[in-house]
């Protein structure tokens, strides 16, 4: 089991691999000199199901998470949501934007639950990240952190199976944004309803409550409202890939 930022040294069947634990958005900490420069800026909060940004649109700011859970979403021609992913405290949006890679935002940006979020004109932000090393590579580390994110989040939809599909989907969840409640046991603190991850593995609502009570039933997860507390020795059995396997704690 691998914590932290910390390289596992793994010998199995006389090979020795190493490998490069998983650091969760959250644990991710903020630098004092950041925190000490976003307390100078305007605080908004936004109450859940408030839309913080729209789709293209040109920001009039660049935005922080204080506090809560901000979900990313396109919609199609069809009007149906197609979740990006999830923001959570510390992340910067649209971070492309700040950095002049796109003009306009890409998505919608939901309030998941009742958030905080600062808002900084987007020139001093930038100057502000360039003239700070240890911000710089604070960044650095959330974008790499978003492309694993992503390439897991992929390797989930991939799946075949609509069992699978949430099985990997779970994994992925508990894998970035899960919190150690202790030893094989991790909570899911994102407000995510059945709805939500039908959006998110493109499968139906009616599919993914039959496959969570599977879930249940089989003593992998435990539903709280609309949070999940996952048993990850429990999880571990039933993923295919080995390496998988060792990134859950």
């Amino acid at each position: 089991m691998l914590h932290g930022s910390s390289i596992a040294h793994v010998v199995r069947d006389g090979v020795q691999s190493y490998i490069l634990s998983i650091v969760r958005l959250h644990d991710i900490s903020t630098s004092s000199l950041l925190n000490t420069f976003l307390k100078t800026y305007k605080v908004e909060s936004f109450k859940k199901g408030d839309i913080i940004l729209g789709q293209d649109r040109e920001p009039d700011c660049a935005y922080i998470v204080k506090k809560g859970v901000i979900k990313t979403y396109n919609i199609t021609l069809k009007g149906e949501e197609k979740p990006i992913g999830f923001n959570v405290v510390g992340d910067i949006i649209p971070l492309a934007w700040v950095f002049n890679k796109i003009s306009k935002s890409l998505y919608f940006y939901e309030a998941l639950n009742n958030c905080q979020v600062y808002k900084i004109p987007k020139d001093e932000l930038r100057t502000f990240i360039n003239s700070n090393i240890d911000v710089m590579s604070e960044v650095l580390d959330r974008v790499v952190q978003r492309g694993l994110i992503h390439t897991t989040h992929i390797n989930a939809l991939e799946q075949s199976k609509a069992s699978d599909k949430i099985l990997y989907t779970v994994h992925f969840l508990a894998l970035y944004f899960g919190h150690d409640v202790k030893t094989d046991l991790v909570e899911i603190p994102i407000p995510i309803t059945q709805q939500d991850i039908a959006n998110f593995t493109g499968l139906t609502r009616e599919t993914i409550s039959v496959e969570l009570k599977k879930l249940v039933t089989k003593k992998i997860i435990v539903i709280k409202r609309t949070y999940y507390v996952v048993r990850t020795d429990k999880l571990n059995e039933l993923l295919d890939d080995e390496y998988e396997r060792r990134l859950i704690r």
